[in-house]
């Protein structure tokens, strides 16, 4: 859980704030992934991170951004693929 970093949501569930979440508590919700984990506000950040102030709410949104727009590419790329004949 070291490399865990969350930012509050509500009481239940944190939103996880890392690109590719590869445990077993991070729940996908649209392109957000939200923290199950029992302990998830133990991951919410109380210090700046690498010497320096991180927007956590901008890190959020900009993942969720990021994946919504991998996203969007990869069903034009279907899409295009189906008017050619590739599939």
């Amino acid at each position: 859980m070291e490399e865990c970093l969350t930012k509050p949501l509500t009481t239940e569930f944190s939103g996880c704030l890392v690109e590719t979440p590869a445990c077993g508590f991070a729940v996908r919700f649209g392109f957000s992934y939200l923290c199950e984990h029992p302990r998830h506000k133990d991951f919410h950040p109380n210090r700046p991170l690498s010497g320096h102030q991180v927007d956590h709410n901008a890190l959020y949104r900009d993942l969720k951004e990021s994946r919504r727009s991998a996203y969007v590419a990869k069903v034009k790329r279907f899409v295009e693929d189906l008017e050619h004949g590739a599939l």
